[in-house]
């Protein structure tokens, strides 16, 4: 007989591989309290409820529902598992069965979610006659304005409703199902945030403009300042029912904190856990913050241990082990992620390893143990990872830490699971989103013309959107240069399309596998650590070598490929506009801390192969077989700059231990930050040349994900400092505390921010010949300036080409001046002067 995932089993298993339990925590559960039906529920609703609920509703079930037939905007942030959907499916159904003509519109953060909660709407809805569907990607447009007519309730997800939706409002089905949305939902709402919650809160504002007047119900189990969060998200007040109104009942859940005694020896330890878990009875889910260590720990985990490279690929999985745990994360096609999600609930697989998407409140049935590969960064993650396990029974959740983050001493650990949750961040200063929903808002102000509605709802949004949005309705002013290019892009097609609402500007491409299977989806930036040229790209933990890339058709192409393991060759450098561009100062005697406008080179030149213990390095170029030239992702942010003398603080090492202490302290994920050398021509200390370490906000245009790094610069290293002092070897002790002494006497200071040589409108800001600069059309590249020229469309540049026979010209909007690298010049088109960068310097003639 297997033995099961109980308490004691999991200790064993953890000594016997040498993982040592370090600390044991029991969450007490909670018993239920119960209220009656309201009575103003619809008497066919009451009617079912009755028949099914021998107690009543929970307690905080029956008064949301009052605040809702009272006409009120509602907020469920009670715990997971705690009958949020009965909520708004019940209050959906009242709607539509007391509002003639009357439709519902529920928004879910994922495809894998709406096809869970389809089960749940019609257990709700069927029984009353009320009809429902759904549109995600996988929908046929073909298809999607017949569900509108003919369904009461649509399920959406928020891309579609975006990109599709809001992009056919001139369509009169489209337009008449929006004019007759009565309830808007808005699930699993802890995910709306970052670019992503930032782009959702315009697209709430854009869509209470095309619709007629609703309520709203927003639904999470985690979620920090849930009042304020609302407020900031739909621009709407809502009553709020937490954690201290929740009246479901909760079992009790025991919490493992576990460290291995090699943390060296982590990943085969980890393999070795789950191959024996993926033997025992009852189903478990694993955590990973890594989409390349999820697949990987689950091919590893897979495969048998073997040192012949020569056997096929297929011939090395274990028997029984790959039918019994399997990879998940986003980016999967529609269909393997729900065989993945439906295998797991009906038993037939043990276990998955899972990146944050499985946070999500999926019904996958009774899950007796989580496992938690790493400590999350956020409370937010560690309690919905942790909510996933007991459901229905007692629980349980291993916490291994392999980086001794807090498993010093209990005391650690309780500070870590008392920490309340973290508000959810949304940016909606961020100029490149605000512009790009200006150019989307104008669109379907226009589809709506001549009956032009009410704008009421764009009253709560930020002022500088507003602006951007009259000057594209009615245009008295010149688009800024660096929103140009969105502009741009714009005019090639629906706005909705051209800025998808997840990933704010970055280009996403799809994988194309054998016989031109898809295999899911990557951004830009996924692509440059993932599906690289050359690089082994894995998926549902099968390797695949990509063996073409193409950045305009958005495609990567990739063939079946041993389980090697490949790594990027990357090299990323930062170009800070101190002159102009900083936003806070910190000097002392021996350095500086600013946070600035910058410029971020992420650069692959490459990548690293290993087979076995055996490395080969292939580098792009004229003569590479996988590609001729690097990849380069170029993009404008915010991000903390700091110098000290002898470049005591210039280390990557340490730059990265600063950045993860960071996250964890305030919850910043670490895939949204990046870090890396700046080096600079105009030190703020004192005007000269220094080179320093820069963490940045990775998002193109800047959430200032790292503004509380500035504010909390010294108080950040202390915390790797304490951190570092109690691991084996003090990983980076010595550095750190050079840091902390240099760093001592900063102060705050005004940033002096010079705005630059003014110059009268005769005169033009020029690239100089000679000049470095980025080529932006597409597919950024490092261009040097051969020569400029003034025509009737505007600026020309002329750009040195690999072939001298080939002239190349662009024009001026294209190309991008690097901070601190490229050289400007001021010219006088109609006298030919030439008036260099130093104020200094003499008038000099020429074109």
């Amino acid at each position: 007989m297997k033995p099961s995932l109980s308490a004691d089993a999991i200790s064993t298993l953890c000594a016997a591989h040498s993982i040592e339990i370090v600390s044991e925590r029991e969450l007490p559960g909670r018993a239920a309290t119960y209220a009656p039906i309201p009575p103003a529920l619809d008497p066919r609703i009451t009617a079912l409820l009755t028949g099914t609920l021998a107690k009543g509703l929970y307690s905080h079930q029956s008064s949301a529902l009052d605040s809702l037939l009272n006409g009120r905007d509602v907020c469920l942030a009670t715990s997971t598992a705690s009958g949020k959907s009965l909520v708004f499916t019940t209050y959906g159904a009242h709607v539509v069965l007391t509002q003639p003509g009357a439709r519902v519109l529920c928004l879910y953060p994922a495809r894998a979610l709406i096809q869970d909660q389809l089960l749940k709407w019609g257990r709700a809805l069927d029984n009353l006659g009320i009809t429902h569907g759904h549109i995600d990607g996988g929908v046929d447009q073909s298809n999607r304005l017949e569900i509108l007519r003919r369904a009461s309730v649509v399920l959406m997800t928020p891309d579609v409703a975006h990109a599709w939706l809001m992009s056919n409002l001139k369509e009169p089905g489209v337009h008449a199902f929006a004019k007759s949305v009565r309830l808007l939902v808005l699930d699993e709402a802890h995910v709306y945030d970052g670019v992503f919650g930032t782009n959702m809160s315009f697209f709430l504002r854009r869509f209470q403009v095309a619709s007629g007047a609703h309520q709203v119900v927003v639904c999470t189990a985690t979620l920090g300042k849930p009042d304020d969060f609302v407020t900031q998200l739909t621009g709407r007040r809502a009553t709020t029912y937490g954690p201290e109104d929740d009246g479901s009942a909760v079992p009790p859940k025991t919490l493992f904190l576990a460290a291995p005694r090699d943390a060296r020896k982590m990943f085969d330890l980890t393999v070795k856990l789950l191959r024996e878990l993926a033997t025992m009875e009852g189903r478990f889910l694993a955590f990973a913050d890594s989409r390349k260590a999820v697949e990987l720990i689950v091919a590893a985990a897979q495969r048998k241990e073997s040192t012949d490279t020569s056997e096929e690929d297929d011939d090395l999985d274990i028997p029984g082990i790959y039918n019994q745990l399997l990879p998940y994360r986003a980016g999967y096609e529609a269909e393997d992620r729900r065989a993945i999600q439906e295998a797991l609930s009906q038993g037939d697989l043990r276990g998955v390893v899972s990146t944050s998407a499985m946070e999500l409140g999926l019904d996958i049935g009774e899950i007796d143990l989580i496992v938690l590969l790493d400590v999350p960064a956020s409370s937010k993650s560690f309690w919905q990872r942790v909510g996933r396990a007991g459901r229905r029974r007692a629980g349980i959740c291993l916490i291994l830490d392999p980086r001794g983050v807090i498993s010093q001493s209990d005391e650690a650990f309780a500070t870590y699971i008392g920490r309340p949750l973290e508000p959810s961040w949304l940016y909606l200063e961020n100029k490149y989103i605000q512009f790009a929903n200006a150019l989307c808002a104008a669109s379907e102000l226009r589809q709506l013309a001549p009956l032009l509605p009410s704008l009421g709802p764009y009253d709560s949004a930020p002022p500088a959107f507003r602006g951007y949005l009259q000057n594209e309705l009615n245009p008295t002013e010149a688009v800024e240069p660096d929103l140009y290019p969105l502009k741009q892009r714009a005019q090639g097609g629906p706005p909705q399309y051209e800025f998808p609402i997840r990933s704010g500007i970055e280009q996403d491409f799809r994988v194309i596998g054998p016989m031109n299977a898809s295999l899911g989806s990557l951004t830009f930036s996924q692509a440059l650590r993932e599906g690289y040229p050359g690089g082994v790209y894995y998926y549902m933990a099968r390797a695949f070598r990509v063996y073409q890339f193409n950045f305009h058709s958005g495609e990567i192409r990739v063939k079946r490929e041993k389980r090697l393991i490949t790594e990027p060759i990357s090299q990323v450098m930062v170009f800070p506009r101190f002159d102009g561009g900083i936003l806070s100062l910190q000097i002392g005697s021996k350095g500086f801390v600013a946070e600035a406008s910058i410029q971020v080179s992420e650069r692959v030149i490459g990548f690293v192969e290993r087979r076995g213990s055996a490395k080969s390095e292939n580098l792009y170029g004229p003569h590479s077989p996988f590609f001729q030239r690097d990849l380069n992702r170029f993009f404008e942010t915010t991000g903390v700059c700091w110098f000290v003398p002898d470049k005591a603080g210039v280390s990557e090492g340490l730059a990265s231990l600063i950045l993860e202490h960071y996250c964890l302290r305030y919850g910043v994920q670490e895939r949204d930050v990046g870090a890396g050398i700046f080096h600079t021509k105009t030190s703020p200390l004192d005007g000269q040349t220094c080179q320093g370490m820069c963490i940045f906000d990775a998002t193109s245009g800047s959430l200032r994900l790292t503004q509380r790094l500035a504010d909390n610069f010294r108080e950040t290293i202390q915390s790797a400092l304490e951190w570092s002092a109690t691991q084996p070897g003090q990983f980076g002790l010595r550095e750190l505390r050079a840091l902390e002494k240099a760093v001592g006497d900063f102060r705050a200071v005004s940033p002096a921010n010079p705005s630059g040589t003014a110059t009268e409108p005769e005169w033009l800001e020029v690239l100089a010949p000679g000049s470095k600069a980025m080529y932006l059309d597409g597919d950024p590249r490092e261009v040097v300036i051969k020569d400029y020229r003034y025509t009737p469309k505007g600026l020309l540049y002329e750009l040195v080409h690999a072939n001298p026979s080939v002239r190349w010209s662009v024009m001026r909007e294209s190309i991008q001046p690097i901070f601190g690298v490229s050289t400007l010049q001021h010219v006088n088109f109609v006298t030919g002067e030439v008036r260099r960068e130093d104020p200094d310097a003499q008038l000099v003639s020429g074109s």
